[in-house]
């Protein structure tokens, strides 16, 4: 079974007064991307292949999957398209990616909105959001079985778990 691994950034730095693109992580995501890629490695789910948009606090946050799943740089591609991309557009991502690869386990990190359009498009409304009526929050991880990268749609795919920073301690 192949698995879509999908990842908010963690959370990022407003106070920098750099452009929207270019925020690094806060100091709360410094210390959420590590802690969510070790869950990543304890829970069995390490990527071979990372799929992530060109902003600076998803590469930060991609850069701590990669230290502690060991996962080889060429295996990372950057695509500016997916900065700020909705749903359908990762989706086509995915797709296009996915071809002639075939990823055993592949990692998405991106941004809201179109992640939580993405995991509730996948999980057909199964992922449930938090007591802050959040789905995706930042450095959330959400696990989905995938049957055809061909056809990703709620049928092709089996939502098996939502996983978020605060929800590791509790």
């Amino acid at each position: 079974m192949t698995q879509l691994l999908v990842m908010r950034h963690a959370k990022s730095d407003w106070s920098t007064g750099l452009a929207d693109h270019d925020r690094p992580l806060s100091t709360r995501g410094r210390r959420n991307a590590p802690e969510m890629a070790c869950w990543l490695a304890e829970s069995g789910y390490c990527p071979d292949r990372i799929l992530t948009s060109s902003a600076r606090r998803t590469q930060e946050t991609v850069a701590a999957v990669i230290d502690e799943c060991d996962v080889a740089q060429d295996c990372v591609v950057v695509d500016s398209d997916l900065y700020l991309a909705s749903g359908g557009t990762w989706i086509d991502a995915i797709h296009e990616f996915a071809t002639g690869v075939t990823p055993e386990r592949l990692l998405i990190c991106g941004h809201n909105p179109g992640l939580d359009a993405l995991v509730d498009h996948l999980s057909d409304g199964r992922a449930q959001a938090n007591n802050d009526a959040k789905l995706m929050t930042t450095a959330a991880i959400a696990v989905f079985d995938v049957v055809d990268w061909d056809s990703l749609t709620p049928d092709s795919c089996e939502f098996v778990e939502l996983m978020r920073p605060r929800e590791l301690d509790g």
